[in-house]
């Protein structure tokens, strides 16, 4: 068959590093088998047939126990076929003799992550690059193949609190089985939109808030609003009201209003994508 980037010929040379360094990252799949293994033939297609289908959610390392005598020292290697799953540089599961394809991918299934996993996988990696939009994404196609994966749900309302949108994050949590509830990331947004909800009906912002009901003018009403929100470290309502401001009158006690919400784009940095665009929302008004 043609070189695939999942399936490779095991030695010592490459032994250390594509199998147990890599298996850190990857689960690896060794297949110990030999040429003149009559089981191996019937075992070993299926592998690589399963090695391609599931795409790169493990490697199948193939040894020839002939040849890498070394190697099929270390594991003991007693009989072939012997299939050895390692994971974190350690094995994790093993079987022996030539097995048919449902019993294969069972072994499998439970050593490789699933695809919902794979996709939450990929969506962390895009919200630390800052591709907000694209975690997202890959956030609500995990939840689409495991609706029992509630560290989706916790990571969509931790983003929908990157925008201060409390009934999004809240709607999400609140979707999360009740064993969940007891883990410490749950905790965290929670908390995290408690403290929202907190800085919106404090009875400071309240009062504020009245006052600008009351006066739509009231500058320094917003900018003091603006302030218990960032207090509580709720970035988006206090940029929404200090743009508010600016855009009323933005020479107000000498610019006061725009030097405090450059001030808190530094406050936010933790936030570049919520930074980003109230930039760009101050630039466009600014010019």
């Amino acid at each position: 068959m043609s070189p695939s980037p999942h399936i490779f010929e095991v030695t010592v040379e490459n032994f250390e590093a594509d199998v147990i360094a890599a298996s850190e990252q990857t689960p690896i799949v060794l297949d110990f088998w030999a040429p003149w293994c009559g089981p191996c033939k019937t075992l070993t297609p299926i592998l690589e047939k399963l090695a391609e289908e599931y795409g790169g959610r493990f490697r199948l390392a193939k040894v020839n126990s002939d040849e890498q005598q070394e190697i099929a020292g270390m594991f003991g290697i007693r009989s072939i076929p012997t299939v050895i799953a390692l994971k974190g540089q350690k094995p994790v599961s093993a079987f022996q003799g030539a097995q048919p394809e449902s019993a294969v991918r069972q072994f499998l299934d439970k050593i490789v992550p699933s695809e919902s996993d794979e996709r939450l996988g990929k969506a962390q990696a895009r919200l630390d690059a800052g591709d907000i939009e694209g975690a997202v994404d890959e956030l609500k196609v995990s939840l689409a193949l495991n609706p029992q994966l509630d560290a989706a749900r916790i990571m969509l309302a931790d983003i929908a609190m990157r925008d201060n949108r409390i009934e999004e994050a809240t709607a999400y949590l609140e979707a999360c089985k009740p064993i969940t509830r007891m883990e410490e990331e749950y905790q965290r947004v929670a908390t995290r939109i408690a403290a929202a909800e907190d800085a919106g009906h404090s009875p400071e912002a309240a009062a504020l808030k009245a006052r600008i009901e009351r006066d739509g003018n009231d500058h320094d009403a917003r900018y003091h609003l603006a302030a218990v929100y960032a207090t509580q470290g709720q970035y988006e309502p206090a940029f929404k009201t200090l743009l508010e401001s600016i855009e009323l009158d933005r020479q107000w006690n000498e610019q006061a209003a725009r030097k405090r919400m450059v001030e808190y784009f530094t406050l936010a940095k933790e936030q570049p994508e919520l930074v980003r665009r109230y930039r760009q929302a101050l630039a466009s008004l600014l010019n």
